[in-house]
């Protein structure tokens, strides 16, 4: 029968505090990447026939869900980042306490 070993819970709140600063910055990144590259997803028609006008309006519509798309991704790093601090927090202000129960 093989024995059922429990070791403990680690939680480093440093290094959680230094991922969700990195998420920050990826977001950082991402939305700058988005908003740079956003005048050249723009396209005019080639000319006035239809075909020029609808090929332009639907490679616009795809444009402009792809940035609604990133930056709800951004949106949601940050969120996650703002998660990871405030669990963290939580976590090391509850060990925190439960340490100074334990002191006689």
């Amino acid at each position: 029968m093989a024995a059922n070993e429990f070791h403990g819970v680690s939680f480093d709140p440093v290094a959680a505090r230094d991922v969700a600063a990195q998420l920050d910055e990826l977001a950082d990144r991402l939305s700058a990447g988005l908003l740079g590259e956003q005048a050249k997803l723009n396209i005019m028609p080639a000319g006035a026939d239809e075909v020029s006008v609808r090929a332009s309006s639907t490679l616009n519509a795809v444009a402009a869900t792809f940035q609604e798309r990133g930056g709800l991704g951004v949106d949601e790093l940050r969120k996650l980042a703002a998660t990871l601090r405030a669990q963290s927090t939580r976590f090391s202000e509850a060990e925190e306490r439960s340490v100074a129960d334990l002191v006689v």
